[in-house]
């Protein structure tokens, strides 16, 4: 009996929705060590499989490569809640682990291409150029903050690898209306003038890297809206249409999206688990 291969949207679709039903168990249970297997390991290595059968590509290969990529990120994730007392190669090395793994996973049957988001811009090579483009959501992400009152701070942005802001504390220790210690959005974020929580929103920035596997981004919902960005620019929605979606279930679950959303969660629960006492 002959099958009917799936649509490339179709699939992407299903991947989404599987993340969402598991989103949703999140908010009822902990966050364990099997969720940060599965979204590090498990999600790359089904989209790997479905794009070397759909390239006609070794599938068992790809799921290998996935795996080993998946497996790097995950030892990323790792290492970046220690950051705030460690020397700042730590945070780059976790960086970079997160970008090379990521790269090598979506690159599962097909063509290796590395990329890496650098501020506002991602580097992309292949084996013909190396190429910069700049990318939505990141170029907007620091106009927010810098309009949010938050100021640029250079010594923090080469510290973690990534644009860092800053705000004064108040008497409580929170830096915004919205009563948080630090907060991210997309590869940026905002701490007090000490950098406390650095560690905990470097996590969130590199989500935003591994979001490009997880998620579809607006240009998928809307193709009309990538015809008109062009090759010029890169959509790099994912991470914005994730954390959305999963700030939506929360909402319906009755439950906080600073907390008990799995983006939250993970972050949370790497600071337990990895970060050294001190």
């Amino acid at each position: 009996m002959r099958y009917r291969a799936i649509s490339p949207r179709t699939f992407i679709l299903s991947i989404a929705i599987i993340i969402s039903l598991l989103a949703s168990q999140h908010i009822v249970r902990a966050y364990g060590e099997r969720d940060l297997l599965l979204i590090n390991l498990g999600i790359p290595a089904l989209k790997a499989a479905y794009n070397a059968d759909r390239h006609k590509k070794p599938i068992v290969k790809a799921v290998v490569q996935a795996l080993f990529g998946g497996y790097i990120m995950y030892q990323g994730f790792k290492l970046a809640p220690r950051i705030e007392t460690e020397p700042a190669w730590r945070a780059w090395q976790a960086k970079l682990m997160v970008n090379f793994g990521a790269s090598v996973a979506e690159s599962a049957g097909e063509e290796f291409v590395y990329r890496m988001d650098i501020g506002p811009v991602w580097l992309i090579a292949d084996k013909n150029r190396v190429s910069f483009k700049p990318a939505i959501n990141a170029t907007i992400a620091p106009l927010v903050h810098l309009a949010e009152g938050s100021h640029f701070n250079w010594r923090n942005s080469l510290k973690y690898g990534t644009l860092a802001f800053e705000r004064s504390s108040r008497r409580d220790g929170t830096i915004n209306q919205a009563g948080a210690l630090a907060y991210s959005n997309a590869n940026t974020f905002t701490t007090n003038e000490n950098g406390n929580h650095a560690g905990h929103e470097l996590v969130h920035t590199l989500q935003y890297r591994r979001a490009a596997i997880d998620w579809p981004n607006v240009s998928y919902f809307l193709p009309e809206a990538g015809r008109q960005i062009g090759d010029g620019w890169l959509d790099d929605t994912n991470w914005s249409v994730g954390w959305g979606l999963q700030c939506a279930i929360a909402d319906m679950n009755g439950q906080s999206k600073d907390f008990d959303i799995p983006m939250e969660k993970e972050a949370y629960y790497l600071e337990r688990k990895y970060i050294r006492p001190y």
